[in-house]
């Protein structure tokens, strides 16, 4: 496969670049966590504008149709900026889990929703007993009277569920997964919410008796959206991990050029030069595997992506960890300040490895036969 970015490809990128480098300003962005969000509905609006909310999502649903490579392109430069809105969890994981529901109204409302930026939808899944998001044994309560649904339970962190519209909700019926829509202000729906080590902010939230929409039926549909949906934000956010590991090299290389010691820059010193190597080595891997992981998402062949989305995960988990810890070592005490950038990158590296899976449950799932039935991470038996 010919990974050579294509002329769209290389435009997408470069209007974003131009985007982060213009308008997406660092200083700006230490302030969102102070709001009750955590990110900027301003930058969001304009997301859709540009048409980035669009690229996920299928024509047939009012999307722009384009695949996980052209995400990929748009994901890195995201990194590289630190850009904290929930493209990931919007735009990728829930309009990837939305399309799998058979009621065209809902999913059609949800989606055109998401396009215009009108809507953030956030998923509720995890519990208090949850590992990570791979596990599938769920204990919120879903209950119909005639046509209607009310769901009762909690859900534990929530990405952005305090800033969120709508929730996507598992829960079960009569013992059977079901997805739910919910909206974030309806009776019923408690939302505590608290700042993540990135500036972000999750949020736990109470579900008594509220009201909501059927989405996705059927333990076998469902988690084969929510692992599809996994695979593919663990895709972008790999792809961002590579855009925040060539930006730490960056600012590294550029204060080891103007920072004198002895007399001397230190870029001069030989010891630091091998450090930026070893850095250089890393990102450079990362980009190889991440290669492979987008091929085998394209294959349609779901075993192998499975697998070497798992392998990804677990490469760069400690390629990324590395980078950004060498860059703040590199700089010194200026490293670890909140008023500079290598420090944030470091905060999301370790958001990265505990997002959909750490390291140590990506190596139990690639060394898991994945061509079995049953679903993986905990699931309910097949």
């Amino acid at each position: 496969m010919d990974f050579t970015p294509t002329e769209e490809q290389k435009m997408l990128a470069d209007s974003a670049e131009r985007y982060i480098r213009d308008r997406y300003i660092f200083e700006e962005r230490r302030q969102f966590k102070n709001t009750a969000d955590g990110f900027s509905r301003e930058h969001w609006s304009r997301f859709a504008e540009m048409g980035w909310l669009a690229l996920p999502i299928s024509e047939e649903d009012g999307g722009l149709g384009c695949d996980i490579n052209d995400v990929a392109q748009l994901m890195e430069q995201f990194g590289y900026g630190l850009v904290v809105e929930p493209f990931v969890d919007t735009a990728i994981l829930c309009a990837t889990i939305i399309q799998y529901s058979t009621d065209d109204t809902l999913r059609g409302l949800l989606l055109e929703q998401i396009i215009t930026g009108e809507k953030i939808v956030a998923l509720a899944h995890q519990e208090a007993h949850s590992r990570n998001e791979f596990d599938f044994n769920v204990e919120t309560q879903a209950t119909q009277s005639g046509k209607q649904w009310t769901l009762s339970g909690t859900k534990h962190r929530v990405f952005y569920g305090g800033g969120c519209d709508t929730l996507l909700v598992t829960a079960v019926y009569q013992g059977v997964l079901q997805i739910f829509a919910v909206d974030r202000n309806a009776k019923g729906v408690d939302i505590t919410s608290y700042e993540l080590l990135d500036g972000s902010r999750g949020a736990d939230i109470s579900f008594n008796k509220a009201p909501a929409k059927l989405l996705v039926a059927g333990d076998k549909q469902c988690i084969n959206a929510l692992e599809d949906g996994f695979d593919h934000a663990i895709l972008a956010m790999s792809s961002a991990a590579i855009g925040s590991m060539e930006a730490v090299m960056a600012l590294t290389s550029e204060y080891l050029k103007t920072r004198v010691q002895y007399g001397k820059p230190l870029a001069q010193f030989q010891a630091l030069q091998h450090r930026m190597s070893e850095m250089f080595v890393e990102t450079d891997q990362s980009r190889a595997m991440l290669s492979g992981a987008l091929a085998a998402a394209q294959s349609g062949d779901t075993a192998k992506r499975k697998l070497m989305v798992s392998e990804l995960k677990y490469l760069v988990s400690g390629a990324l960890y590395f980078v950004t810890g060498q860059g703040i070592q590199l700089h010194g005490g200026i490293g670890t300040t909140e008023e500079y950038a290598v420090g944030h990158h470091y905060k999301g590296a370790l958001m990265y490895e505990k997002r959909f899976g750490d390291a140590g449950f990506h190596i139990e799932r690639a060394s898991t036969d994945i061509t079995r039935q049953a679903p993986l991470g905990g699931a309910l038996d097949a």
